[in-house]
This record gives C-alpha cells, sequence and structure tokens, in this order.
C-alpha cells in the first residue's frame, strides 16, 4: 500500500509581527493595476510606489519603525508606474514599467537604463530568473491585442531580441525559475506559454490552457519555480475567486484548482518553491490565503490556513529566503501593504511570519530548510540563446554553513570562468568593496554598454548547465571538496594501501590482454563460508528495475534496494558480515528509488535515483550502522527531466555524475559536475535501454529502443561518433565495456533467445562474435573484468552465473558458477580486494530474497606459492581520480594509474627458480623395466588370439555320407 503524500509544512502558524516591526507612516499612490502585486523585495529594501504614480520609494529592509522619512525617492518613469519587479540574481536591481510605454531600471538605487518599450501603456515587466540583463515587458496594443517583448539591457541598443504577439490581450506575464519558457495569462481567461528560443516561436505558442477562468475578469500567472507546473488566478462566472494548478505538458484540465469567496479584486498568487507553498492574497482584501502548492501531493491546492490584518491589502510579496529568521522555525514571511491602519498613521507594511512548529529551536532544522536559491546568474545570454541547459545556483541557509556555502559556490563560478573565457576577461578586481564583488568576478569583459551597466552583464559562457539543486546545509561546501580534493587514502584497507601506484602511458591501462588461447578454461566459482555472508535480509525490494542494479558494493559499504514507503535503501558495513538486524540502517529518499550508485572516489557516499526526478547524495556516517542511523544529505539535483531512470559515476573524474532521464518525448543522458550540468548527451525519441562510461571517460555508449541501436557518443563534444545495429528485440539489454577497444552487448533476440555480443568500438555494423546463451526471460547483466579479459553474466532470477572469455575476437564459454538460491542481482568489488593469493580473480556479492552471498571465482594453478602475474597484471586504480574533474571539462585525457597487486611476502612467478629436472634413479629403471615386460606380455597375448592355420580334411569325411 501506497502511502498519501502530505505536505511537512502544513501545520505552520502565521501571525501579525509586532507593531515595533512594521514599516509604517508611508504616503503611497493608491492606484491599482491587474499585474502590479504592489511591493517588491530583495536582500537589502522593500520597494513601494510613492504618491504621484511616478517615482518608487526604496525602504532599507532592516529599519522598521516609522519610515516615512526616511526612504529613498526612486524617479525617472515620466508617465505612472504600473508594475515594477526585482530581479532574483543580483539584490539592489529593481526595474519599473509605465503607462507610457517606458521601463526604467536602478542599480542601487541609482537609474541606470531607461528605454522606450511599447508604444502604449505597460502591463507588466519581469526580470528573466537565470540570465543578468535580460528583461520581460508586455503590453495591450488594443481590447483583444497584445505583445510580450523581450530585451538584453546590456547591448548597445536597447531593440527587442525577440517579441510575440497574443490575442485576446495580456493581463500578467510569468518566466519559469529556469528561465526556459515565458507564460502569459489572457483577457479570455487562458494563458499562452511561449519559448523565446525556438526558431519560429514568435506568434506561436507551444501550448495554450483551457478557458477555466472566466473571460473579461483579471487573471494572473506564476511558475512554480523550475518544475513543468503553473498556477493561475482569475474569477468564475459567479465572480468566484479561483485559482488552478496546471502540468504544462497536460493543459486540457488543471491538476487541481482553489474556490474562494466572490470578489471583483485581482487574486494575487506567490510561490515558495522551497517549502512548496502558495500564497493568495487579494487587494482590497483582508485575508491572506496558503495552500498545498505541491503537484505531488495528495491533495494540491487544499487550503492549509489563513490570516486576518487589520486594513485591506494594496500590496503583497514574499521576503527572500537568506533574510529568515530559520533559527525561530520561520518558514516563510509575507510582506503586506495595508491600508490607513489608524487615524492619522498612514499606510504601513506589516510582516507576517510563518512558524514551523518544533519542540525546540536550539539547533538548525536542516528538513525544515533545504537550499535555497543563491543571488547569483546563472548562464549567459548567448547560451540560453543556444538552448544550453541552466544551472540554478543553490546556497545553504545554515547560519553556521551559509557564509561559506556562498562563498564556496562563488568560487565554483569563478573557477569554471577561468577555463571558459579570456585571462583578461576572468581576471577578478582587486577590490570591489561591496556584496556584489563575487558577481563582478564572474562578468563578461568590460564594453562600452557595460559601462552604464555594469553589474547586469552575463553569467561567463562556458557554464552550459541545466538544473541542479542541492539541499543539505553543507552540500554547497561540500561541492569543491568533493570536485577538486585528492582521494583519501585512509578510507582504504591497509592492503590496498600498501600496493604500488604506477603512472603509465594514456591508453595502456584500458588494453584486453593479447592472447591466443583461453588461459581460464578452468576458471571455478565458489561461496565463501556462511559467515561471511549477510543473512535475514529482511523486505528486499523484489520488483526493482531489471535495467539496474539493486546491490551495489564499495569498500566499506554495501546497498540494498529495500520494500516500503519513501524508497528505502539498507546500508551494511561490508566487513560486518552475519545476521542482519531486523531494523537496519536506512536511508529514505522520498520516492521509489530506481536506481543506486556509490561513488567511486569517496567510499562514504551512496547515491539515490527516486522517480521524483530527484539525484540524492548521501553521506554514510563513519560509525555502527545499526539501529537508527541519520545519513545527512549531501548532495541533491532535481532534474527538470519527467524521470530518472539510471545514474553512473565518472570512472577518472571526481564529482561528474551522469544520468539517464526521459522527457514526454525525449531520452537523453545529462552529465553533471558539482553545481552544474554540463552536457547533455545523446538525446533520441527512439527511447534509450541503459548506458556506460568507457573505462577511460571519454565516450559514453547506449543501446536504443525503439530503432533497436548501439551508440557511442563522445561524452564532451556530445557528437555520435559510431553506430551500429544492437539485439534484434526491444527487450532491455545491458552493456560492458572490455577496455577502450571492446563493448559487451547482453540482451535478447527473436523467440527471447538470450545473447552475448562482442563488437569493437571501431566498428559496430556487425558484432566480432555472437553466442547464443538459453531461451529465457531473465535479464543477463554483464560485469566484466578486463585485466583477464572474462565477461561474468549474472543471471536474474536463475541459480547460474556465466562466463565467457575474449580470446582473439571470439567469446570462449567457460565453466559455470551454480548457486543454491536465485539471483536477484549481483555487485562486483574491485580487483584490488580479489584474495590473489587463492589466485581469486573476482569477489562479488550476490543478492536472493532474504540473504547477501559473499561468492569469488579463481583458477587452479601449478605453483599457488607465487603471485601468477601472468593472470594479474597491473590493474587500474578505480578509487583514484585519475584525471582533475576542470581539466577533464576542459578536453584534458585521463593518465589511468596502475597498482601492482603482488602482495609484499610473495614473489612473482615470473621471477621464481624453474622447476629443477629430475634425476634418473632406481625407480625410474624399476618403471622402465615394468612398461618392457608389458609391452612383452601384450605380444604373446596378440599371438595366442591369432586364427589357427586351416586343416585338410579327412580322407572319409565324406564318403560316410554317400550311401
Amino acid at each position: 500500500m501506497r502511502l498519501a503524500k502530505f505536505n511537512k509544512y502544513r501545520n505552520a502558524t502565521a501571525s501579525l509581527a509586532t507593531r515595533e516591526a512594521w514599516y509604517s507612516d508611508l504616503a503611497l499612490d493608491a492606484s491599482d493595476s491587474v499585474s502590479a502585486d504592489g511591493l517588491a523585495i530583495d536582500g537589502h529594501s522593500l520597494y513601494v510606489k510613492a504618491t504621484g504614480g511616478n517615482s518608487l520609494q526604496a525602504i532599507d529592509l532592516n529599519c522598521p519603525g516609522k519610515v516615512g522619512s526616511q526612504t529613498t525617492t526612486l524617479s525617472g518613469p515620466a508617465g505612472r508606474i504600473v508594475d515594477w519587479t526585482t530581479a532574483l540574481h543580483h539584490d539592489n536591481l529593481v526595474a519599473a514599467a509605465d503607462s507610457q510605454g517606458s521601463v526604467t531600471v536602478w542599480q542601487d538605487r541609482i537609474q541606470t537604463v531607461a528605454f522606450d518599450a511599447h508604444a502604449s501603456a505597460c502591463v507588466s515587466v519581469r526580470f528573466h530568473p537565470t540570465v543578468a540583463g535580460v528583461l520581460a515587458t508586455s503590453a495591450n496594443s488594443g481590447p483583444t491585442s497584445g505583445e510580450v517583448r523581450l530585451w538584453n539591457v546590456s547591448a548597445d541598443t536597447q531593440t527587442p531580441f525577440w517579441h510575440t504577439n497574443v490575442d485576446n490581450g495580456i493581463d500578467s506575464i510569468s518566466i519559469r525559475g529556469d528561465g526556459q519558457l515565458l507564460a502569459a495569462s489572457t483577457r479570455a481567461g487562458t494563458c499562452a506559454i511561449f519559448d523565446p528560443r525556438l526558431a519560429g516561436s514568435i506568434d506561436s505558442a507551444v501550448g495554450v490552457t483551457a478557458a477555466f477562468h472566466a473571460a473579461g475578469r483579471p487573471t494572473r500567472v506564476l511558475w512554480t519555480g523550475e518544475v513543468p507546473f503553473l498556477i493561475t488566478t482569475g474569477q468564475s462566472k459567479m465572480r468566484e475567486r479561483s485559482a488552478a494548478l496546471w502540468d504544462q505538458r497536460n493543459l486540457a484540465k488543471p491538476l487541481a484548482s482553489l474556490q474562494l469567496q466572490p470578489s471583483t479584486k485581482t487574486l494575487i498568487p506567490f510561490y515558495d518553491e522551497d517549502t512548496r507553498l502558495a500564497y493568495f492574497a487579494e487587494k482590497g482584501d483582508v485575508i491572506i490565503h496558503w495552500a498545498d502548492g505541491d503537484p505531488s501531493s495528495a491533495t494540491p491546492l487544499a487550503q492549509l490556513g489563513s490570516v486576518v490584518l487589520p486594513a485591506p491589502i494594496s500590496g503583497c510579496a514574499l521576503l527572500p529566503k537568506p533574510q529568515l529568521g530559520v533559527m525561530r522555525g520561520e518558514i516563510a514571511r509575507v510582506h503586506a501593504v495595508v491600508e490607513s491602519t489608524g487615524a492619522g498613521q498612514g499606510t504601513a507594511i506589516v510582516p507576517i511570519p510563518h512558524i514551523a512548529p518544533r519542540r525546540t529551536y536550539l539547533d538548525f532544522h536542516s528538513d525544515l530548510f533545504p537550499d535555497t536559491r543563491a543571488p547569483l546568474p546563472a548562464q549567459s545570454f548567448e547560451c540560453w540563446l543556444d538552448q544550453a541547459p541552466v544551472c540554478i545556483p543553490k546556497m545553504a541557509l545554515d547560519p553556521a554553513k551559509s557564509a561559506d556555502s556562498l562563498a564556496s559556490l562563488r568560487r565554483t563560478y569563478c573557477s569554471l570562468l577561468s577555463r571558459s573565457v579570456p585571462a583578461d576577461a576572468a581576471e577578478p578586481a582587486a577590490d570591489h568593496g561591496s556584496r556584489a564583488e563575487p558577481e563582478d568576478a564572474m562578468l563578461n569583459p568590460p564594453t562600452e554598454s557595460e559601462n552604464r551597466l555594469s553589474k547586469l552583464a552575463s553569467a561567463p559562457a562556458g557554464l552550459e548547465v541545466k538544473q541542479h539543486n542541492m539541499p543539505s546545509a553543507t552540500a554547497t561546501a561540500s561541492v569543491n571538496k568533493r570536485t577538486v580534493e585528492h582521494h583519501d587514502p585512509k578510507v582504504k584497507p591497509v592492503v590496498a594501501d600498501q600496493l604500488a601506484r604506477i603512472p603509465t602511458k594514456q591508453g595502456s591501462g584500458w588494453k584486453l590482454p593479447e592472447t591466443d588461447h583461453a588461459r581460464f578454461k578452468y576458471l571455478e566459482g565458489f561461496a565463501y563460508r556462511p559467515t561471511d555472508h549477510f543473512t535475514n535480509l529482511l523486505n528486499v525490494n523484489l520488483r526493482f528495475s531489471q535495467q539496474n542494479d539493486p546491490v551495489r558494493v564499495g569498500p566499506k559499504h554495501i546497498a540494498v534496494s529495500l520494500k516500503g514507503a519513501g524508497g528505502q535503501v539498507g546500508v551494511f558495513c561490508r566487513d560486518s558480515p552475519g545476521r542482519v538486524p531486523d531494523n537496519p540502517a536506512t536511508i529514505a529518499h522520498g520516492a521509489d528509488v530506481v536506481d543506486i550508485e556509490l561513488d567511486p572516489f569517496d567510499p562514504g557516499v551512496v547515491a539515490t535515483a527516486g522517480v521524483d526526478g530527484r539525484l540524492q547524495m548521501w553521506r554514510v556516517p563513519d560509525i555502527p550502522l545499526v539501529g537508527e542511523v541519520t545519513f545527512e544529505l549531501e548532495e541533491y539535483i532535481h532534474v527538470t527531466a519527467d524521470r530518472i531512470h539510471q545514474v553512473r559515476f565518472h570512472p577518472c573524474a571526481r564529482g561528474v555524475v551522469a544520468v539517464l532521464v526521459s522527457d514526454i518525448d525525449a531520452y537523453s543522458i545529462y552529465v553533471y559536475s558539482g553545481l552544474m550540468l554540463h552536457f547533455i548527451v545523446g538525446k533520441t525519441s527512439d527511447g534509450i535501454h541503459s548506458f556506460e562510461w568507457s573505462p577511460s571517460g571519454d565516450h559514453i555508449a547506449l543501446t536504443t529502443k525503439k530503432s533497436r541501436l548501439l551508440r557511442i557518443y563522445d561524452a564532451r563534444s556530445q557528437d555520435l561518433l559510431v553506430s551500429g545495429p544492437a539485439m534484434d528485440s526491444i527487450r532491455p539489454s545491458r552493456i560492458a565495456w572490455l577496455g577502450n577497444y571492446r563493448i559487451c552487448l547482453a540482451g535478447f533476440s527473436t523467440g527471447s533467445r538470450r545473447q552475448l555480443a562482442l563488437y569493437s568500438t571501431d566498428d559496430l555494423s556487425r558484432p566480432l562474435s555472437t553466442v547464443t546463451i538459453d531461451v529465457g526471460p531473465g535479464v543477463l547483466v554483464p560485469i566484466s573484468d578486463a585485466d583477464c579479459g572474462i565477461i561474468y553474466l549474472d543471471d536474474r532470477g536463475s541459480r547460474l552465473t556465466h562466463a565467457f572469455e575474449v580470446v582473439g575476437d571470439q567469446l570462449i564459454e567457460l565453466p559455470k558458477f551454480e548457486s543454491p538460491l536465485p539471483s536477484l542481482g549481483m555487485a562486483a568489488l574491485p580487483k584490488v580486494y580479489s584474495d590473489v593469493a587463492q589466485c581469486e580473480v573476482l569477489r562479488a556479492y550476490r543478492l536472493s530474497s532474504q540473504s547477501l552471498e559473499s561468492v569469488g571465482f579463481r583458477v587452479p594453478r601449478k605453483r599457488p606459492e607465487f603471485f601468477q602475474d601472468a593472470i594479474f597484471p597491473d590493474t587500474v586504480d578505480t578509487e583514484t581520480p585519475a584525471v582533475d574533474t576542470l581539466a577533464w571539462l576542459g578536453g584534458a585525457a585521463a593518465l589511468p594509474l596502475l597498482i601492482n597487486l603482488c602482495p609484499p611476502d610473495m614473489k612473482p612467478l615470473s621471477e621464481a627458480p624453474p622447476v629443477p629436472v629430475r634425476q634418473r634413479t632406481f625407480a625410474v629403471e624399476t618403471e622402465q623395466t615394468a612398461n618392457n615386460t608389458k609391452d612383452a606380455i601384450s605380444a604373446m597375448l596378440s599371438r595366442v588370439d591369432e586364427p589357427d592355420e586351416e586343416q585338410a580334411p579327412s580322407p572319409d569325411s565324406e564318403s560316410d555320407w554317400d550311401d
């Protein structure tokens, strides 16, 4: 039974702040417009429209009280201001649109840009959420027609680089959190969605919602952050205020709706993408409502609470997350502009904090405060136009770590800038002396237009990234650590530490051994002692995806997918086998888990991917994993695609991970590094079964579903290098690399015949060799040993493990290993953990329904007292990064480090003395004499067996019968 999902903030309470925290004694303009919120806030100031309507008042956020005489006036527009907004990626940056079609921008309360945007009165203005210097404006050219324009205010001339006409007029606009789509609500009660980056997108919407709201009534639209959902507000035909939650992929009807009391005023929506709460405030009303805005909730848009203000509302806005009192459990703070609160008191701005109840507030509650959007631009204007993916930088909210988190985030961006732009452009200024210093270090080289708006320049052009969220308090600070620090040798067992690492030439560690005969035809599989097994495994997930592995093994830990609500993954210490307790240490992902991975360069990190589109990196504590254990969420990626299917860490570069995702019409592989998604590889509408990195990490091999092809891509240039036919069936197939130049593909042919095929990476037009194993339904999962040239096949649902050796271009079948229990999955350890003294070539763990069996594969040898260097060549060190992450992203090739597997107390067979020749002795002579005697006896017996010569008949032999 699947448990219903509810918003964990549903019990939050709201109350008005004390009057000492109000911003009172204000004289504001009372004129109203449909698209204006009536208030804008950034990290330093609050912005309201001053009396007269042609200027704004800036109020210091940290100076509440009677602020009527302490405000700063931002003047400049000739007409009456109809809408104004602040930038998400920069503090102290505000733009306003007026009734004469002009737009004015202020930086640090100084006017920097002013231009004519439309021939008629503007309706709304919005900053682009990810690209600095881009503005969206809208206006109505007639009663039934409107237009939206996009501007690059960093350009030398102010001309729109994109525009579109919208039928039925425009009430408001909104840009999605990742900057990819723009939505416009119309007077007809519908909402049109546009992609400004697509060719031919002018006057062509990518989607239009159904007419849920009544025509002719004011409507608003708001994206719910970076995910493909949006909220619209309006009125019904009976003038009831209504709100609807829409899925961008199905606009025929809303996912959910909310009905409020009748009114003629505009219903203003706000959305907190961290808590997934939606807030609704109506101008002229005294109540602010909030509802569950999580699209995956059991009851989306279910009303959770409301708060009553002392006077009618004329404006409302949410405070940025970094300014919240997180140590008091404050999850949000709404600021409402209310009209006169008493005789002679004027207009006031009332803070309304929302507090999540907790037993104590002594510690930071990381479960309440995931990492939030940082005030940094995420993409350059050119990359955005080229439809490059974008990263949304996130910062920690823990007061003890937020400064380090933001500093680490800025250093990450600056380091990427230094390798993607000219050196003179990447050098930061000597001393800026302001909070904008880290952002200034990210700007492009100054131009004439940037002299008048320097801080609106674009982010570095090399940041080709999409979406990446990291919600733990230490996640951002850990990105650089996980990306650039060297591997800590203390996490490896002593036996592996004592092995010598030998730097070699490029590619020399990723080749198959050259042999003309089968060297492992006597391969023997065996099970370790029962005391080395993990028993009493309860609730093993029997329905795990056949395309992935439900068990993962690392040097220190073993991760197993378990049944249960919330996507549970059991984690065990590898050095503590035996009976598993009934309540093992478990990671709760939050949704059903589809794949599990262990970081090869950090054995204390477990990665889980769920059906909710999140990839989470968990830190395993260095304590006995017994009973209740807390796993710290170290990194977090929320992919904007519909679903995640597979996760694979880069084999040579730390912190690089590839994720197989799918949208409604395409599959693709996202390659992330730290905060950023750099590459999108293999995008296809044919579907993708599985993929694997090449051993050097330069290429990605994948198999498609509909077209049934095997393809190899360059991971960095994203180019298709070679392609060829794969298996004949559309059933799942799995890939394994054997060095850099051979690929093994295990899958199905027609008639459910299970096959193993060997390909050369130079030519995929036909396999070098194909072996038909049998007919069956179980998926074959290949595990490769490039040092020995052996492919092991885990037969899911069977008790067998098949093995094949690559000899030249042929696949030679080796003896099978049979276990008493059917297999649910098998995972192998690196070669350094095999017992080479016992000629063990592979150590693995085999999962069944109630146990985890430790198994091995060994080869009998004549002189086992010596190290068998003929079958144990120097192996690649898979636990140490072979290339720096930034260098790999820049195109550098990995140089493998090889490990000599010879134990210190053993001597290689190649250096062993020759076998002594046995001298001739009496025993030898006796044996020779015995052999001669046997030969003589054999000769005598052969003569006895020969037939006698025919004897002549007697004379009377026939005469006796003559009578």
